[in-house]
């Protein structure tokens, strides 16, 4: 499990391109983060300092 580095917390994965059915399902629970529109680079995101890192 991957932290925050500013706040710590728990960070959400970040999954790029298109998803399949079973990642869109998993992403309504919120396990992951669909970031078709997001940089390819930035894989992971804090949802509490509402921002993406590279880890």
């Amino acid at each position: 499990m991957k932290r925050c580095p500013k706040c710590k917390r728990e960070l959400k994965k970040v999954f790029h391109g298109d998803p399949t059915d079973e990642l869109a399902i998993e992403s309504l629970d919120n396990d992951i983060i669909i970031g078709n529109y997001c940089d390819g680079n930035l894989n992971y995101y804090c949802e509490y300092c509402d921002e993406f890192f590279q880890l």
